[in-house]
């Protein structure tokens, strides 16, 4: 009798205390405490405990009014966590569940730019110049050019990001991008005058003298290597053949033809090496001016496009 007393009294408290602190808990799942919780997150780099609770919150309130807001940040987190399937599958459910949002424009315009990271350049220039196309008046139209620019920059296709750059000023002349593509297009145009090795010139010196193609491309000390070890190789394979001891002259025969093809081979390979370390300078230098910038700084409010990929910077 007293042991039923006591569950009854005992179970008679746990019901009082619930009673009495469920209103103080249930704040804690406030729609506004809720929100600005998962918005601390976000602001911290906590991007994936953020999306998680922006979808507590949409599903315990899937009719608020600011939805589409909160599914803008639910994509946008995943993208800066770098779950970028899943930002580009969030980003395609605003725009299917909330057709008339004023979110719709961003979150295109950030499933281009989700593409672009996952390596996919040609679907991220299609997705971009559809955006161009469809809002052509957008805020976010200068930079959407500016981006499709950059990556034909970092392609090292001068001529097409020169084209692109030409077209941003013209049509968006009163931006930062426009001010900033007339810098680069500067720099970019000096690609027809950076220095250049011939890898044809450069194999036929070779052939003809071992070395001085190397020599051609600036890399002396290669080209006295080879012209000593052919040279060695040649005169050692005719020596022994002089003297009938092709047991010897063969070999190293064949050992001095190994040495002189390679020595072509290496002529081509370096007057590449040489054109394309000219060209890299160049982009390096590009993507200096760019990341020096502030045309991809983050700002207050809903999440900003994500700072372009080839700048080696995080959104």
């Amino acid at each position: 009798m007293k042991l039923r007393f006591l569950l009854l009294l005992c179970w008679c408290s746990f019901c009082l205390f619930l009673f009495v602190s469920f209103p103080v808990h249930s704040q804690n799942f406030n729609a506004d405490n809720l929100l600005g919780f998962a918005q601390s997150l976000f602001r911290e780099g906590d991007y994936l405990n953020a999306a998680h609770e922006y979808q507590r919150y949409l599903f315990l309130y899937p009719n608020t009014v600011q939805a589409d807001f909160v599914q803008l940040h639910i994509a946008a987190a995943y993208q800066n966590a770098g779950r970028l399937n899943t930002a580009i599958e969030a980003y395609q459910s605003l725009i299917q569940n909330y057709p008339q949002s004023p979110f719709i424009e961003r979150a295109r315009s950030n499933i281009a730019q989700c593409q672009l990271l996952e390596g996919n350049q040609a679907t991220s220039i299609t997705s971009l110049r559809q955006f161009l196309s469809d809002y052509p008046e957008s805020e976010l139209a200068p930079r959407t050019q500016f981006i499709i620019a950059t990556i034909y920059m970092d392609k090292k296709d001068w001529i097409a990001a020169v084209r692109e750059w030409e077209q941003l000023r013209t049509t968006h002349p009163q931006t930062p991008f426009a001010e900033m593509s007339n810098k680069l297009i500067r720099m970019a145009q000096q690609a027809e005058s950076l220095p250049r090795r011939s890898p044809v010139t450069a194999g036929l010196l070779s052939t003809f003298f071992p070395g001085l193609g190397q020599v051609y491309n600036g890399r002396y000390s290669a080209g006295v290597y080879s012209l000593l070890v052919v040279g060695t190789t040649a005169a050692g394979t005719a020596y022994y053949t002089d003297q009938d001891r092709y047991e010897v002259a063969i070999p190293l025969g064949i050992i001095g033809l190994f040495f002189y093809i390679s020595n072509v081979y290496d002529s081509l390979q370096s007057a590449k090496a040489f054109n394309q370390q000219r060209e890299n300078q160049l982009r390096d230098g590009l993507r200096k001016q760019i990341s020096e910038s502030d045309l991809f700084s983050t700002s207050d409010g809903p999440p900003s496009d994500m700072v372009f990929v080839l700048l080696d910077a995080r959104f």
